[in-house]
């Protein structure tokens, strides 16, 4: 119990560091909060502080859902351990408690976790993404498509008792951290989503507001 208790821990502290809240401290001395979509992800970033800030924001908050979780196998060779830890990191990234619980939405730390957990299908996953981009230009679309999917093959897999290279059979358990993934990732784009049945969601580069423009107060 209490490797879990650790696991839970670690992967949310090391899920809570604030990439794209940095980057904006960094380079242009602001909170990307302030600013687009209100969130620190890496589509955010992108459209505050330009494409570098957006690579570099998307690599490192992969790596700290990939990094945390392939370690947490080497260590313990438990999958349950795993798990625990991937889906606190997600919560991490969501729900920073080094800058006030405001976060970005799971996306890349979500990709990350599937790359320590099967690599064959974060690659997958990943092609399918920047299909999606480049043909309907929606990061959102490609957020609640793709993440979903995966929960998908991982369930699929699990029940298949399939066996694959470097994990041997896929468990079952691998699965409730896709769907653990896929309801964090669907509540975050929840007006997303909206936007997207209502035909009003901006694409990449059009129609959503200009970089630095603040977000419009809300009243929240």
């Amino acid at each position: 119990m209490w490797e879990l208790v650790v696991a839970g821990v670690v992967g949310y502290l090391v899920g809570a560091v604030p990439f794209g809240y940095i980057l904006g401290r960094l380079l242009r001395g602001i909170d990307v909060r302030d600013y687009g979509s209100g969130a620190t992800g890496a589509t955010n970033v992108l459209r505050v502080l330009g494409p570098k800030a957006f690579l570099a924001t998307l690599l490192l908050d992969s790596l700290k859902g990939w990094i945390p979780v392939l370690l947490a196998w080497h260590l313990t060779h438990d999958h349950t351990v795993q798990v625990v830890m991937g889906i606190c990191a997600i919560v991490g990234h969501d729900f920073p408690v080094y800058i006030g619980f405001r976060g970005g939405r799971g996306v890349a730390t979500a990709f990350g976790v599937y790359a320590a957990l099967l690599f064959p299908l974060a690659a997958g996953l990943t092609a399918l993404g920047i299909f999606i981009v480049l043909a309907f230009r929606y990061m959102s679309l490609m957020s609640i498509v793709t993440v979903p999917l995966g929960a998908v093959v991982l369930l699929a897999l699990g029940l298949a008792e399939a066996r694959m290279p470097g994990v041997g059979e896929v468990p079952e358990s691998y699965a409730i951290f896709g769907l653990a993934a896929s309801a964090l990732v669907l509540l975050r784009h929840i007006g997303n989503i909206r936007r997207l049945l209502s035909g009003t969601e901006p694409k990449i580069g059009e129609g959503g507001r200009p970089r630095m423009a603040p977000r419009p107060d809300t009243g929240r």
